[in-house]
């Protein structure tokens, strides 16, 4: 006897393929330099380069998670990819994206549009380039107030306003949200939602299915220490180094909201080495 099938069974999408990794960087420039860019966060250009290479080496190409959204909408097959994107619009992003188009590469840049422009920030004429060369320019708030500490009108407001700024200067739709700081407000994904985003790129660990689980979308951070067999194994999906970088998320996460933003950011920067 044939087995009923379910009437609200949903078939996996002919584009889903396996897991990928979602990357996360933020700077890219030598140590030492005099901005303000995150240390901790900051990878070398020389280090950077290396994990390209180690990519096409892998067969991992890089795009964005954009284009992998709307190939996987499309029902394109996936072929093996990692995904980049970049937070806060850090002048040095211009030179790492001229980087990722010469390699026929792609990513997502997430941005403040109250930022847009300020000492160490990319500029509009240097956004709307690199849209013009293929690069996704993406949401990061209207500015990089954390989401946690507003309230609801406040969430609603920054994602329309950063929405409708990115989209007037670039001339291209905004569809992904990242979060300042990796904060969520508890409506955040009912308000994106409602204003046209498509899909929220976290700061919570783990890889991606395209075409599975979209609304939220997993990254992993990209740091000064991450060494060049860690990234190779991330670009692979390797699932015991993903659920290290899980647990080690949510330890922080769960301190983040033990601590509150203000205590945490300090004890953060002293143990940096940073003054707050």
């Amino acid at each position: 006897m044939t087995a009923a099938r379910h009437p609200t069974a949903t078939p996996r999408p002919p584009s889903a393929g396996g897991p990928i990794a979602v990357l996360m960087y933020h700077a890219i420039e030598p140590a030492g330099v005099d901005s303000d860019a995150d240390p901790h966060y900051t990878v070398s250009p020389q280090a950077f380069e290396a994990q390209l290479d180690a990519f096409d080496a892998l067969g991992r190409r890089p795009s964005s998670v954009r284009d992998l959204l709307a190939a996987a909408a499309a029902g394109h097959p996936q072929p093996p990819s990692v995904a980049i994107t970049f937070d806060d619009g850090h002048s040095s992003n211009g030179a790492a994206a001229d980087r990722l188009v010469a390699r026929g590469a792609g990513a997502d840049f997430f941005v403040n549009p109250s930022l847009v422009g300020q000492r160490h920030r990319l500029s509009w004429s240097a956004l709307r380039s690199m849209s013009a060369a293929g690069l996704s320019i993406q949401s990061h708030g209207h500015t990089h107030d954390y989401l946690d500490g507003m309230t609801e009108a406040g969430v609603a407001d920054s994602l329309t306003r950063s929405k409708a700024a990115i989209e007037d200067a670039i001339g291209a739709p905004v569809t992904l949200f990242a979060p300042p700081g990796g904060r969520v407000h508890p409506a955040l994904h009912r308000l994106a939602a409602a204003k046209g985003y498509r899909a929220l790129c976290t700061s919570r660990s783990g890889t991606w299915t395209p075409g599975r689980d979209d609304a939220a979308i997993p990254r992993l951070a990209v740091l000064a220490t991450s060494d060049l067999d860690r990234m190779r194994r991330w670009a692979q999906a390797d699932p015991l180094l993903i659920a290290r970088a899980r647990l080690r998320s949510e330890a922080l996460d769960a301190m983040k909201r033990l601590l509150g933003n203000g205590t945490y950011e300090r004890l953060r920067s002293a143990a940096l080495g940073r003054r707050g």
